[in-house]
């Protein structure tokens, strides 16, 4: 395959390897909707085992999801020892913590080990898109990264029809445990992956860190001047996104198991259903939006479908099974979309020399803010105005997220990373220097 590479990081057109690259890669998004869907579906036992009442599950969902932006600390990583080794490194530790969940005899020993499995998950997760994008061609890049994460659904759908066994039959563990089986095969099968043209070319001309003190001072990067701006839209729009994302499928197989009836053979389908036909609609049709009518508009429409799907979702209350697989297919299709084109953004609008680091920044550290704190937040709310409403309030944010993306989100559509790149520079050095600046400049 070695007469495959370019000379140049942006390629023409697709290649063997590229296709080989998206099913390497595709354990990582499939795993890591498989774990949190394994949470998803085990929820109401898991409550009912330890006596936690809405609050209380909120919490532990809590502290779970904050493993996610300590995955900040793995990710950074990639900048200077490349993104090759640091995929490899996450899913050996995501099968170290997966296996010790499915050990756990206590609800602390269940959290810890899966905040720890989180870490790593979504460290995994990133990098997957940050190579996808980096090696894509430019008119496949968002196609490639809305297939990515698109692909996740039948980790979905997997745990859930899993889970219609499973729970019925055996114990809440053996979910977890189910999960470690492929993850051998999936290890050796990545043996095969290149690290990326663009950061090879990168370190060549010498454009890496080298030493820990380098990376240190490039964390500070994404903050200076001529990155503030884009990191700071990525960082409100992953925030606005994930007031509803977050806290959806976990909530609503407690809404239906107590307010709608449903047991787990129940619940289990319409979950695994709505994220089948968000797998064959919902990422196809987001990857051919972006090429075709622009980021930005197909960001803000999804943002606004997911928004109106979610709260009709928990506030029609009746149990008709094919009703409720409608409205979760609906809100699965808007919230993978909106995953898609939020990743996008978050992937393209960062150079090459920094690009982890800023999407570490942006979307595993300050743009999960929301996602932490959500689910308790729900939890708390749900304890005295109930579940439907308490999801219904967050609906107001990907409304907010819809206006800032019209309103300040760059147009990428057609660009190669490094036509964005200059595009942006271009538009920072334009901006008027700030007080401290201007102070900084003088001495």
């Amino acid at each position: 395959m070695s007469s495959e590479r370019s000379p140049t990081p942006e390629v023409a057109h697709m290649t063997p390897y590229l296709w080989a690259l998206m099913a390497m890669l595709m354990s990582a998004t499939v795993f890591d909707a498989f774990n949190i869907a394994i949470l998803s579906t085990v929820a109401p036992v898991i409550q009912k085992l330890h006596g936690l009442n809405n609050t209380q599950w909120g919490l532990v969902n809590l502290i779970i999801r904050v493993g996610a932006v300590v995955s900040f600390f793995i990710l950074v990583l990639a900048d200077r020892f490349g993104r090759r080794a640091v995929i490899t490194l996450t899913i050996l530790g995501y099968a170290l913590f997966t296996g010790l969940t499915g050990m756990s005899q206590s609800i602390e020993a269940f959290t810890a080990w899966q905040f720890c499995a989180r870490i790593f998950l979504a460290a995994e997760f990133a990098m997957a898109l940050i190579i996808i994008g980096e090696e894509y061609p430019t008119r496949w890049r968002s196609f490639g990264i809305a297939l990515l994460g698109g692909i996740g659904a039948l980790g979905t759908i997997c745990a859930f029809l899993t889970a219609r066994l499973v729970l019925t039959r055996s114990d809440w563990r053996t979910m977890y445990l189910l999960g470690l089986i492929p993850l051998v095969l999936v290890f050796f099968f990545r043996l095969g992956m290149r690290e990326t043209r663009r950061f090879e070319a990168l370190r060549e001309s010498g454009g890496t860190h080298t030493s820990l003190r380098e990376q240190l001072a490039a964390l500070r990067v994404p903050f200076q001047r001529r990155y503030r701006r884009r990191s700071l839209l990525v960082t409100l729009i992953w925030n606005c996104n994930h007031l509803v994302t977050s806290p959806a499928v976990t909530f609503w197989t407690i809404h239906a198991a107590r307010d709608l009836g449903y047991g787990p053979e129940r619940y289990t389908v319409v979950v695994a259903a709505g994220y089948l036909v968000g797998f064959l609609v919902g990422a196809p049709l987001a990857g051919f939006s972006m090429n075709r009518f622009g980021r930005r508009l197909t960001c803000a429409l999804y943002y606004l479908g997911a928004a109106v799907s979610i709260f009709t979702l928990f506030q029609v209350d009746s149990g008709d099974l094919l009703l409720q697989t409608a409205l979760m297919s609906v809100t699965i299709v808007s919230f993978l979309g909106a995953n898609a084109a939020t990743s996008t953004f978050a992937t393209e609008l960062f150079p090459t020399e920094i690009r982890a680091t800023g999407y570490s920044w942006t979307t595993n550290l300050f743009g999960r803010f929301t996602e932490i704190v959500t689910p308790f937040a729900i939890g708390f709310l749900a304890d005295r105005i109930g579940i439907p409403w308490a999801v219904g309030v967050m609906a107001i944010g990907p409304v907010v997220g819809a206006v800032i993306v019209l309103r300040y989100a760059p147009e990428t559509r057609g660009k190669t990373l490094e036509e964005i790149s200059e595009e942006l520079d271009g538009e920072a050095a334009l901006q008027p220097a700030t007080s401290s600046e201007k102070l900084r400049a003088s001495r």
